[in-house]
C-alpha cells in the first residue's frame, strides 16, 4: 500500500520571506517619507558659544552717495581753478603794463577795493587796467610788474606781493638813470567754484625818482671826463 508521506511546504516559506521583504520594503518607505518631512537642526556655534552677532555694514542709500560725488567734483573744480588762477597772475601780471591778461578767472560781479576807489563789475575792472596802461604809456618810457611773492593764507584767498617799476620820461632821465618803484600786496578772494570775486589792493608804498637835474653843457662835458680846452702839458726830456 502506497503510504502517503507529509512533505512540507516549501512555498510557505518563500511567501512568508517575501511578505517580509515587502512589509520591510514598506517600513523603509514610510521611515523615508517620515525623513523628508522633519526639520534638521544644525547646532549654531553663536547661541551656543554666547557670541555676539556682528552686525552687517550700513548700506549708503543712493541719493547720499550721489551727494557726496557731487561734493568731491565740486572740490576738484576749486582746486583745479584755483591752480589755473595762481598760475596766471605768476606769469601773466608782469606784463599787465603792456597787455591785457586772462579775465576768465574772475566771476563777472568782481568787485575791486583800493584806499581811493571801490568798483564793481568786470567791465570796469577791465578798463581799470586800461587807464595804468595808457598812463604808463604816457608817463614812463619803460613799466612793468615785478610779482616778489604769491601764496595762499586761507583756503579762499591768494596774497600776492609785487613791485612795480618804471622809468620816467624827464630829459637826461635815462642820464640819471631815474627810476620809479611801487611796492604794494594784492589779497584775492576765491568763491566755492576756485573764481576770484575780489581783489584788494593795500600796502602800497612809493619810492619816486630821484630828481633829475638838467646841466649845462660844459658841466656836462666836464661830467664826461673831457676838459672843456685844451691845455698844455709838457714832458722832461
Amino acid at each position: 500500500m502506497s503510504q502517503l508521506l507529509h512533505l512540507p511546504d516549501l512555498a510557505a516559506p518563500r511567501t512568508r520571506m517575501g511578505s517580509a521583504l515587502a512589509a520591510g520594503a514598506r517600513v523603509k518607505q514610510g521611515e523615508a517619507g517620515t525623513a523628508r518631512g522633519r526639520v534638521l537642526r544644525v547646532a549654531d556655534p553663536v547661541r551656543r558659544e554666547c557670541l555676539v552677532p556682528v552686525p552687517p555694514p550700513p548700506v549708503l542709500a543712493a541719493g547720499r552717495r550721489g551727494d557726496d560725488d557731487d561734493v568731491d567734483e565740486e572740490r576738484q573744480r576749486y582746486y583745479l581753478n584755483l591752480g589755473y588762477a595762481i598760475r596766471t597772475l605768476r606769469e601773466e601780471l608782469p606784463d599787465v603794463l603792456c597787455k591785457d591778461h586772462s579775465f576768465d578767472i574772475y566771476r563777472e560781479d568782481i568787485v575791486f577795493r583800493d584806499p581811493l576807489n571801490t568798483f564793481k563789475g568786470l567791465g570796469n575792472y577791465k578798463r581799470l587796467f586800461w587807464a595804468l596802461r595808457l598812463t604808463g604809456r604816457v608817463f614812463f618810457r619803460a613799466s612793468w610788474v615785478e610779482v616778489v611773492s604769491i601764496w595762499q593764507p586761507a583756503e579762499n584767498s591768494i596774497l600776492l606781493r609785487w613791485t612795480a617799476h618804471g622809468v620816467p620820461r624827464v630829459p637826461w632821465g635815462w642820464w640819471d638813470a631815474a627810476h620809479a618803484r611801487f611796492d604794494g600786496a594784492s589779497v584775492y578772494k576765491l568763491d566755492r567754484n576756485g573764481k576770484i570775486y575780489e581783489h584788494k589792493v593795500h600796502n602800497v608804498a612809493t619810492n619816486p625818482p630821484a630828481k633829475s637835474k638838467v646841466l649845462p653843457v660844459h658841466e656836462l662835458v666836464r661830467s664826461l671826463g673831457c676838459p672843456s680846452t685844451a691845455q698844455p702839458t709838457c714832458s722832461d726830456f
